[in-house]
C-alpha cells in the first residue's frame, strides 16, 4: 500500500520562490575570464613560488622549468588584472572599491560569521569582508610583483627595492609571508562563496544569477 508523502510548508515555499526568481546577468564575460584566469595563474604562482623558496627534493623538479612557470604565471596574472581594471573603467564599475560605510559594517559582519548575529548587515554587491580581502590581494600582489622583479634581476635593476626592504634575504621572506597570506585567505574566500549565496558562485561560471522579486517595504 502506497503512502502519500506530504511536503512541508517551508519546502513548498522554497519551490514557489524559485518559480518567481529570474536569471539576471551578474558577471559579464570579461569578469569571468579574469576570475578563472587569475585563479589558475595564482595557483601556479603560489606552488612554484614555494618550490623556488625551498625546493622539495623528492619531487625531482627542474629548477629552471619551475622558474619559467613562476615568471610566466606572474605575467599572465598581471595581464588578467589589467583586463579586469580596464573592464571596470569601461563599465564604470566601482563595486570593488571599498567605502567608509562598507568598513563600518565589518564588526557586525564578523559577528554574523561567528554566529553572534542571525543575519549579515546590509551591503552592496560585495560585503565589507570581501572588499577588505580583495583590496589586500590587489595591493599585495602588485607589491609582490615588484619584489619578484627585483629578485629576478639580481641587483641589475631595481636595486633601490633591495635597499628599501633591507636586503635580498629580507625580500625573500617578505615574499614568503605574502604567499602565506594568500594561502590563508583564499580558503576563506572559497568557504564564504560556498556557504552564503550559491547563486553567486553559479554566476561566476554561467554569468547569470537568480534574483527574487523585490520585497515590498
Amino acid at each position: 500500500m502506497k503512502r502519500s508523502v506530504k511536503i512541508k510548508k517551508p519546502v513548498l515555499k522554497q519551490f514557489k520562490q524559485a518559480d518567481h526568481e529570474k536569471l539576471v546577468l551578474s558577471k559579464p564575460i570579461w569578469v569571468r575570464i579574469f576570475h578563472w584566469g587569475f585563479v589558475v595563474s595564482m595557483i601556479a604562482i603560489l606552488l612554484s613560488g614555494l618550490e623556488l623558496h625551498k625546493p622539495a627534493n623528492f619531487l625531482l623538479l627542474n629548477y629552471g622549468k619551475v622558474l619559467i612557470v613562476h615568471v610566466a604565471s606572474c605575467w599572465f596574472a598581471l595581464g588578467f588584472m589589467t583586463l579586469r581594471i580596464t573592464d571596470a573603467l569601461i563599465r564604470r564599475d566601482i563595486s570593488l572599491i571599498p567605502k567608509i560605510h562598507d568598513l563600518k559594517g565589518l564588526p557586525k559582519l564578523l559577528g554574523y560569521y561567528f554566529f553572534l548575529h542571525s543575519a549579515p548587515p546590509p551591503s552592496r554587491k560585495y560585503n565589507s569582508g570581501q572588499l577588505l580581502i580583495f583590496s589586500s590581494w590587489f595591493f599585495l600582489f602588485l607589491f609582490a610583483s615588484l619584489l619578484g622583479l627585483a629578485s629576478y634581476w639580481q641587483g641589475k635593476h631595481l636595486i633601490w627595492v633591495w635597499h628599501m626592504v633591507g636586503g635580498f634575504q629580507i625580500l625573500r621572506w617578505i615574499k614568503f609571508a605574502i604567499t602565506i597570506y594568500f594561502l590563508a585567505t583564499i580558503p576563506i574566500h572559497i568557504y564564504l562563496s560556498l556557504t552564503e549565496d550559491i547563486s553567486r558562485l553559479q554566476a561566476m561560471i554561467t554569468g547569470y544569477e537568480r534574483k527574487g522579486p523585490p520585497k515590498n517595504r
